[in-house]
């Protein structure tokens, strides 16, 4: 997780545009916006950042933001 583009990314596009990044980059297999050179890297930055900025929207600040996105990885990975 590269905090400083998710947070770039966080700040610059809306859930939805994010969302549509992704999808973008799904069929086309060109990045929209490039924060990252790995393919994997790139999509999981577009669909990180979509799910922070659903939390930021929600009302929390950006650290706290992470936080709970990093406790819910810790989760699905333990």
């Amino acid at each position: 997780m590269d905090v400083k583009s998710l947070k770039e990314l966080t700040q610059k596009y809306t859930a939805e545009e994010l969302y549509k990044f992704a999808d973008e980059f799904e069929s086309t297999g060109i990045a929209p916006v490039k924060t990252q050179e790995d393919d994997g890297d790139q999509m999981s930055d577009y669909l990180q950042a979509a799910e922070l900025r659903t939390l930021i929207d929600q009302g929390m600040n950006m650290n706290e933001a992470l936080r709970e996105f990093s406790k819910r990885v810790r989760g699905v990975l333990a």
